[in-house]
């Protein structure tokens, strides 16, 4: 800047008062002027009004701070309330006071499901029970004593001070803020941190109670955004809950023990009070009564006022110089070009080319230069679209839905093609890695297969048509061989890793004509339904014949079905042992195999909720369908058949073993007579004993009335006929043995919930979406 006023210096005296120069120079002074007595008279405005700007500043800081607890509270508070409304707590302990895991695991879904969520600082959710010591939470299931005797363990919260809650009466609470640790099994202890506990309770529905943890000070930190302040949360009555920092932190204030003065009074919902050459800012929560004080030291307010000052008068100051500063090398920059321009045309009478920068044609240069940098992403967005909407018009066309003109413009149809067609299989180690790398491998493997294809054929397109399928359009010079070969290099590559899955290539080495694209792609899923058992990779090149034969005849079901009545499951699982190998034998396809064990499996289950066999005992509780899946061979069929056949045969078994003749006679009776007018006079009547020593005996023996029984089993019916069937439900009603229409619905209601309309409605929309 010495330059500067060093040559403005040496032109004042060749400068005329009238030229263009002085004009610019005095032009920028005197807006220099105007805006210096603006930001002297606003200085002097502020400067009475900072203080109180600044006690504003932290009481908005306050009301922030106030509004994102109150805030987060109810957002905890609401999740929480959800677990009191869901159907499956009803039946988190069996009648036995044992739990029942398959809700648990449902329940721990959930818990997860809102731990997983981060902004509401959660450190675990659990659930207590009165009645039992079984307590459920994000990670296991456990007691109450080991809950917090060694995986959360505090002073003030041990397992009498959980128990106690369910004897106070309140529905939401949140407790002080309390140090938490873990005792390890390798005798370590970790550190939780402090967390704040919060209790949700239902009135109505005592049985449980439901808390969670709250990180406290880092949901401090996320909601106060000066962390050098002290910050305190209070009780309605008073007594703290959360200070953000402990009394020995005191910030060199050694005549503060950091505590709340005893006497401090908090009038109205807000306000601040000062003493102590203190300001204590305080407001009441609008929803949980709670109170809020920030504590700021006057020394900090008056430092910042003066500093503020400092600075205001400092930016003033030298936005003063800097602008005369400006002004003067402004004005040079814009006179100089002219003055030379005038110079050039005094000496020669032409304009010459001037040896100056001239910042407009800089301007002009950069702006040509964005211009075409913005023109470049422009035409890259447009690619990314065009190429999302090439996928959607060959998905389209290849399922036969119709699209825009603009749309068909973009995908290949004058050149024949080779479809190829990959189907993922995953094995069930695939299933025990992480849920983000199960995620992701559908997607690695199809840009995998993209950059084979694509480097080996230049026209080549690859979808991702479902989650496990991807499809390759190769518009290609080459001939079948040349597709072949890329197939069984992909092949070797997939055969590394076939403990975690396996791929199904179809592939029909004849070119395509682009008409055929649709017809084409329904050859390949044949193909691809042609694959043989085993856990490999396999390439199918030949659209397969159709196989009509039944795997097993009638009377072999009616055999089998008949043996598992008898409690033998061996001569079942024999038969279907010879009938799975002669499917081997004849060469059936995988997908043969599932069709059969699906349907074997679903007879067996079939013919025993008939019977009343309480199936979910099977399999530990696992879904048979799910377990066929993951079948892959005749001896893992076989194996996973023996398992099955044994365990209903043993069902069988215990059932005969404790034969009731009364009660099986009642059970058998309604079975097939639930649809008349039947009632428990009838029944006693047909056992020849009396009215009340039937009801009594039914009751103990099944743990529900006849009239329950009969009730649930005529809902029963109707559900199934309300999902399978487009009958009326005045029909159903008369199928299940209600004359009254208005009779069954209110009945219907009161057992599922539902309206019979509104069962058929959500039954039809799951069924549509699978």
């Amino acid at each position: 800047m010495k330059g500067v006023w060093k040559h403005a210096v040496e032109k004042t005296a060749s400068v005329r008062w009238n030229s263009l120069f002085v004009k610019l120079l005095g032009g920028f002074l005197l807006i220099i002027a105007l805006l210096l007595s603006f930001n002297v008279l606003s200085f002097a405005f502020f400067q009475t009004n900072i203080q109180k700007e600044i006690i504003d500043h932290n009481t908005l800081n306050l009301n922030n701070t106030v509004n994102g607890y109150e805030q987060q509270f109810r957002h905890v508070e609401s999740d929480m309330m959800r677990f009191y409304f869901n159907e499956r707590f009803t039946t988190l302990v069996a009648g036995n006071d044992q739990p029942n895991y398959n809700a648990v695991a449902a329940v721990k879904t959930e818990m997860n499901a809102l731990l997983s969520n981060k902004l509401l600082y959660l450190e675990n959710l659990f659930i207590l029970f009165r009645d039992n010591t079984f307590v459920i939470e994000k990670e296991s299931t456990t007691n109450t004593v080991n809950m917090f005797t060694k995986f959360y363990v505090s002073e003030p919260y041990g397992p009498v001070f959980w128990q106690r809650q369910f004897a106070e009466n309140y529905t939401f609470r949140v407790f002080p803020a309390a140090g938490f640790r873990e005792y390890k099994y390798d005798k370590s202890v970790a550190d939780k941190g402090e967390l704040l506990p919060v209790v949700i309770k239902n009135k109505f529905n005592s049985q449980y109670i439901v808390a969670a943890l709250l990180d406290a000070k880092s949901l401090f930190r996320s909601l106060h955004y000066n962390g050098e302040d002290r910050f305190f949360i209070l009780g309605p009555d008073g007594k703290p809950l959360f200070q953000s920092k402990p009394a020995k932190e005191a910030d060199g204030e050694s005549v503060w023990n950091g505590a709340l003065p005893g006497d401090l009074a908090f009038t109205g919902s807000e306000g601040y009070s000062f003493r102590d050459d203190r300001y204590y800012f305080y407001k009441k929560g609008a929803n949980s009564d709670l109170i809020y004080v920030n504590v700021i030291p006057n020394v900090r307010i008056a430092s910042q006022v003066e500093r503020l000052n400092l600075l205001l008068f400092g930016i003033m100051a030298v936005a003063v110089v800097v602008s005369l500063l400006i002004s003067v090398w402004l004005s040079m920059r814009f006179n100089s070009p002219i003055q030379g321009m005038i110079r050039l045309l005094q000496k020669s009478g032409q304009p010459h080319r001037l040896n100056t920068n001239i910042r407009e044609f800089d301007w002009l240069g950069r702006s040509i230069s964005d211009m075409i940098h913005a023109n470049h992403g422009f035409h890259q967005d447009l690619r990314r679209k065009n190429k999302l909407l090439q996928t959607y018009g060959y998905m389209s066309r290849i399922k036969s839905i119709h699209h825009w003109n603009d749309v068909r413009d973009l995908i290949e149809t004058s050149k024949p093609f080779y479809l190829v067609a990959f189907q993922l299989s995953f094995t069930e180690k695939f299933g025990l890695l992480a849920q983000e790398d199960q995620e992701k491998t559908a997607y690695y493997i199809h840009e995998y297969i993209n950059v084979q294809m694509s480097g080996r054929f230049a026209e080549s397109v690859t979808l991702q048509m479902e989650k496990e399928q991807i499809l390759s359009l190769l518009f290609a010079e080459e001939d079948a061989s040349a597709v072949t070969d890329t197939l069984h290099r992909l092949k070797q590559v997939f055969d590394r890793d076939k403990d975690y899955g396996f791929v199904t290539m179809a592939f029909q080495p004849v070119k395509r004509h682009p008409h055929e694209l649709s017809y084409a792609y329904e050859e390949s899923q044949l193909m691809i339904g042609s694959r043989l058992l085993g856990r490999e990779t396999q390439i199918i090149t030949a659209v397969p014949a159709e196989q009509f034969e039944a795997p097993m005849t009638s009377a072999q079901e009616q055999e089998l079905l008949s043996g598992l009545l008898a409690g033998c499951g061996d001569n079942g699982c024999a038969l279907l042992a010879q009938l799975l190998n002669e499917m081997a034998q004849r060469g059936a396809s995988a997908r043969r195999f599932a069709e059969f064990g699906k349907d074997t499996a679903a007879s067996i289950m079939k013919l025993l909720l008939e019977h009343h066999y309480d199936i979910s005992r099977l399999l530990d509780g696992q879904s048979p369908f799910l377990l066929l899946k993951q079948c892959w061979s005749v001896d893992e069929y076989v194996a996973f058949f023996r398992r099955f056949t044994g365990e209903a045969a043993e069902l069988v078994r215990e059932r005969k073993a404790e034969q009731d003749p009364i009660r099986d006679f009642v059970l058998d009776y309604v079975a097939k007579h639930y649809g008349e007018d039947i009632s428990l006079e009838h029944v006693a009547e047909k056992l020849n004993l009396s009215r009340s020593y039937v009801s009594t005996y039914f009751h103990e023996k099944t743990g529900r009335t006849f009239s329950e029984y009969i009730n649930g089993l005529r809902m029963q019916r109707a559900k199934e006929m309300l999902s399978a069937t487009d009958s009326r439900i005045q029909d159903i009603a008369t199928e299940v043995g209600y004359q009254n229409v208005n009779s069954f619905i209110r009945m219907f209601k009161r057992i599922c919930g539902l309206t019979p309309g509104e069962f058929r409605r959500i039954a039809l929309q799951q069924g549509s979406e699978r």
